[in-house]
């Protein structure tokens, strides 16, 4: 049962992976592009918003990466290992510095909505990017017990 489960969650983490590189590829050049010709004021915070997106991305795989170990793992039944805490101690990394990329999002994200006379569109970015900091707390709870059993 357990290795079925542990397949379910890789091949969702190979989903979510194809799924962020299509965003990559085709989704964010047209967006960045339609941004340039809607606000082309501002070049600076654009240009923070198109690097703040490509590196969650990549910081989205490599924690994909350690997830997809994590769950190698499980299956081979070592889970309470150091390679265990290494790869949640990376996840936890990776995801707080995707939370400080979609932190990186709201100057501009406060620019448009000004521009657009829409508030509600700060606090739903500033809710979206607050989501990986909880993860990431999360992951250092899991972290800090997987240390307790391993030591």
């Amino acid at each position: 049962m357990m290795k079925w489960l542990t397949s379910f969650l890789k091949l969702v983490l190979v989903g979510l992976r194809l799924g962020v590189l299509l965003l990559c590829v085709l989704a964010f050049p047209a967006l960045l592009k339609k941004l340039g010709v809607i606000y082309p004021q501002y070049v600076v915070e654009r240009l923070l918003f198109m690097t703040s997106l490509y590196t969650s991305a990549i910081l989205f795989y490599v924690a994909g990466i350690n997830a997809y170990r994590i769950l190698n793992l499980i299956n081979q039944h070592n889970v309470f290992s150091a390679t265990t805490i290494n790869a949640i101690a990376r996840i936890k990394k990776m995801i707080l510095g995707m939370g400080i990329c979609y932190t990186l999002f709201l100057p501009f994200i406060y620019r448009v909505a000004d521009s657009e006379d829409a508030p509600g569109l700060v606090l739903m970015f500033g809710v979206v990017a607050l989501v990986p900091y909880v993860v990431s707390v999360f992951a250092a709870i899991l972290e800090k017990l997987a240390k307790q059993v391993v030591l």
